[in-house]
């Protein structure tokens, strides 16, 4: 069982207050029940609060993980291929037995642990590259980011942190994205970053759909946050940018075929293990349709592309300088798409009482709202308007969006920032 934050004892403070209302708890209960969580309330009071300061280990890790890097690259032609190793090892089995000790042995400081322990993954992934380059190693570099991620995973789990599954969830995407570039030589010949970017989507919902899994399992529930953090910040990043104009006509590519595949099997297990056996909340039926949807959509994009189903260079090249009704239309399709995509955010976010899906959704459908003014009304009016316009706009909006916001989240009791 995780320790209730911050967040969790001024919610509940709230609560009872209403239950106190209601006659559900006596006075006495009450009273019972907020000391229970006094002392850490006290604690985090003179101390401050315990995510800042996981905050700050992490940027500490990271400044340090930093500092390291540049010492060795400028010296690296001074040092000696024995001393190279031995900073690279030495630094590693610092960072981790100092951060195990202060976490798990000490038991004293384990935010700074839990940093020390990041930045021993840190030197880990830089000592694979650097041993590689010491040795002039030839080997398929994709692999060195996958290793790095394959490593982090299993030690995130083992230890229940989500600094390390974030870690390795970012390795994997980057091994993904250099993965792809190999097999995506005749597209990227041509400029083409839709197929890329509709793989990161993908990718995004995948993950989406990995959190969901993992809070429908008790034990697991503590690392579901890094799967729909990033999971929901890629899909509607991804999304977003497929909505431009400069996006073209291939939405998939059958050199990527493996890709799809591999994310289909892991999507279908992930989502069919939430619903056979995961313990699920009253929305859960709602966001497991809509991920499944919105998955199903983006594999048949992908599946029945011009770019999947084959297209040589002249006829691709062909299609590029037209531009014609077809492309129009798809770009209609994708803005159609990414707006029930950001609603679906929203009302998710609203059903589940989720202020990081409601935030995450506002700040995107904003973003939407910006490039859509740009595109239809830039050359529609003098430029001087333009600007105004946009700027009220943009105002307007704001205080429309904040006040909506405001009163989403009063409705179940969390608190605005």
């Amino acid at each position: 069982m995780t320790k209730p934050d911050r967040t969790f004892i001024q919610t509940l403070e709230t609560e009872a207050g209403k239950w106190l209302e209601e006659g559900i708890v006596e006075p006495e209960q009450k009273d019972r029940i907020l000391e229970r969580y006094a002392g850490m309330k006290a604690a985090e009071d003179k101390a401050g609060p315990t995510k800042l300061i996981t905050a700050i280990s992490v940027l500490g890790s990271l400044l340090v993980g930093i500092g390291v890097l540049l010492f060795v690259a400028s010296n690296w032609s001074r040092i000696p291929n024995a001393g190279r190793l031995a900073i690279i090892f030495i630094s590693l089995l610092a960072s981790y037995g100092t951060g195990f000790f202060l976490r798990y042995e000490r038991r004293n400081s384990p935010r700074v642990g839990a940093g020390l322990i990041l930045l021993g993954s840190l030197i880990f992934g830089a000592g694979i590259f650097l041993i590689a380059q010491m040795y002039h190693i030839s080997v398929h570099y994709p692999n060195g980011p996958l290793i790095w991620g394959l490593a982090a995973l299993p030690l995130a789990y083992l230890l229940g942190l989500n600094s390390l599954l974030s870690l390795a969830i970012i390795d994997l995407l980057l091994w993904l994205g250099m993965e792809a570039t190999f097999s995506l030589s005749f597209f990227s010949a041509y400029g083409n970053i839709t197929v890329f970017i509709a793989l990161f989507l993908m990718a995004g919902i995948t993950l989406w759909a990995f959190g969901l899994m993992h809070r429908g399992f008790p034990s697991l529930e503590h690392l579901s946050g890094p799967y729909l953090g990033i999971g929901l910040f890629l899909t509607l990043a991804s999304g977003y940018v497929l909505t431009f104009a400069f996006m073209q006509w291939h939405f998939g590519a059958s050199a990527l075929r493996y890709f799809y595949y591999g994310f289909t099997i892991l999507f279908a297990a992930a989502l069919t293990l939430f619903i056979v056996k995961g313990e699920k909340g009253k929305t859960w039926i709602a966001e497991t349709v809509f991920l499944a949807a919105l998955f199903l959509i983006v594999l048949l994009f992908c599946l029945t592309s011009k770019g999947f189903l084959g297209t040589s260079p002249e006829t691709y090249s062909t299609e590029y300088t037209r531009r014609d009704q077809g492309y129009s239309m798809l770009r209609l399709a994708f803005n159609l798409l990414y707006a029930l995509q950001i609603i679906g955010v929203i009302v998710l976010g609203y059903l589940r009482r989720n202020r990081a899906y409601i935030n995450l959704g506002l700040v995107f459908f904003v973003l939407e709202v910006i490039a859509r003014y740009f595109d239809f009304f830039w050359k529609l009016m003098p430029r001087s308007l333009f600007f105004i316009g946009g700027g009220l706009l943009l105002l307007a909006g704001g205080i429309v969006l904040e006040k909506k916001r405001r009163t989403v989240l009063a409705s179940f009791n969390l608190e605005a920032d």
